[in-house]
């Protein structure tokens, strides 16, 4: 009798509050105070008369101190009255923040989904939903199912495996990035659009295309009357040559300027990913550096270039010609006569990488987060004598991007730098 008084006031308590340690707890209270009466007298019926005074309670209705001859009776109710009340008030703040939770989910301009450690949606909020013509209620089904895209798939498989993954992609209408990231049980991933960013950037640099693109005209007609009237040099007074060979030589920096400018442009304007296919890489990786070799060994450097013959990667040729070409042209212009530059294709354990490395003067920490901007310099004045456009490295992180490669910097000041393109998957 005891115990079955003792499992309903357990059950109004769970019902009520909605915690279920407490509640097991406060029956587990009653049980042995119960048990302790029975041995002594028998109280059952005053006991059992508990059971609505603590439905009474559970309801938020008030109800009066319970007057027993028996003190031992009069203990249990206030006992579990303030146990009660305590739970009562948890359970309160506990649907105050998920309440203040789902608002504050709901109003996030990124779309958000919750993921189970089974990999099935618990929790989506109503940007996400906007971003997709769903197939059906995703509740209790896993991106695949319901999301029409496979790059929101991928982005959660990859942080599956590696904790973290973050993936550029384009829909019918919108730009957008995922990014999933693992929890201790499960994964959450959040969908950011990014259309009118993008569109901002490109508004951008179409106007630097156009003015660029422009441009060119006039330049070659003026690189073409500079060299024509350069080749008969002995007629030309030596201050007149001087000055002449001055224009002449900012005449082709404004030339690449223009190309690097229309080539970023290029790339930049593709919504979607590069054509990507298996090829042997040391013939690309020849073709990337056969312009720095010469170079380099006109400053007394020397340049290595080390890949195995039969290493085969997913790529885009064109783009990795120009990825390894910019970085080992930058390694050259940053490292002193008589240093080494190395060019390094190796496969690791998370697949194909390659490395260009030098021990020139380095780049400092602080400038690490930017230097893959745009005409982003770290000494003005040694960069511009380095010569160079200030986009090689812009470029490297586009074409980078388009590709789906990962780029790493390690460097520091006079400690020379190396540049670590990971082909296939985030670098190690």
């Amino acid at each position: 009798m005891v115990a079955a008084i003792a499992i309903a006031i357990g059950a109004i308590l769970f019902a009520s509050t909605g915690s279920g340690l407490a509640a097991l707890g406060i029956s587990c209270l009653i049980a042995a105070v119960g048990v302790h009466l029975r041995l002594t007298l028998p109280l059952q019926h005053e006991l059992q008369q508990l059971i609505p005074r603590i439905e009474q309670r559970a309801a938020g209705r008030p109800i009066e101190a319970l007057h027993s001859p028996m003190p031992q009776l009069e203990a249990l109710d206030a006992a579990v009255s303030a146990l009660l009340e305590q739970l009562c008030d948890e359970a309160r703040v506990q649907q105050r923040q998920g309440r203040l939770v789902h608002e504050v989910l709901q109003a996030s301009p990124v779309g958000i989904v919750l993921l189970d450690a089974r990999g099935q949606i618990t929790t989506l909020n109503d940007a996400f939903r906007g971003m997709f013509r769903l197939r059906g209620e995703p509740i209790g089904k896993r991106p695949i199912e319901v999301v029409p895209s496979a790059d929101v798939h991928l982005v959660v498989e990859e942080a599956k495996t590696r904790g973290t993954a973050e993936r550029a992609f384009v829909t019918e209408s919108s730009d957008l990035i995922a990014r999933a990231e693992a929890l201790t049980d499960g994964i959450l991933l959040r969908i950011e659009d990014i259309t009118g960013r993008r569109e901002a950037e490109r508004s951008r640099t179409d106007f630097v295309a156009n003015v660029s693109h422009e441009l060119r005209t006039p330049l070659a007609a003026i690189l073409g009357y500079l060299e024509t009237m350069m080749q008969d040099e002995e007629r030309i007074p030596e201050d007149l040559r001087q000055m002449l060979q001055t224009v002449h030589r900012n005449a082709r920096r404004l030339r690449d300027l223009f190309e690097d400018l229309l080539r970023l442009h290029r790339i930049e304007a593709r919504r979607r990913e590069l054509p990507m296919e298996r090829q042997r890489l040391l013939p690309i990786l020849e073709e990337a550096v056969g312009p720095t070799v010469d170079r380099a060994a006109m400053c007394g450097q020397r340049l290595a270039l080390e890949c195995p013959k039969e290493l085969i990667a997913r790529v885009n040729p064109d783009a990795l010609v120009a990825i390894v070409g910019n970085l080992a042209s930058n390694a050259s212009s940053y490292t002193p006569p008589g240093g080494h530059i190395q060019v390094r294709a190796l496969q690791g354990e998370d697949g194909v990488r390659i490395e260009v490395s030098d021990d020139g003067i380095g780049i400092p920490r602080r400038h690490h987060e930017r230097i893959f901007e745009r005409f982003y310099r770290v000494d003005t004045a040694r960069s511009r004598a380095a010569g160079g456009t200030g986009l090689g490295l812009a470029i490297v992180k586009h074409y980078a991007r388009a590709c789906g490669f990962h780029l790493k910097l390690e460097s520091d000041e006079g400690q020379g730098s190396t540049f670590t393109v990971a082909l296939e998957g985030p670098v190690p």
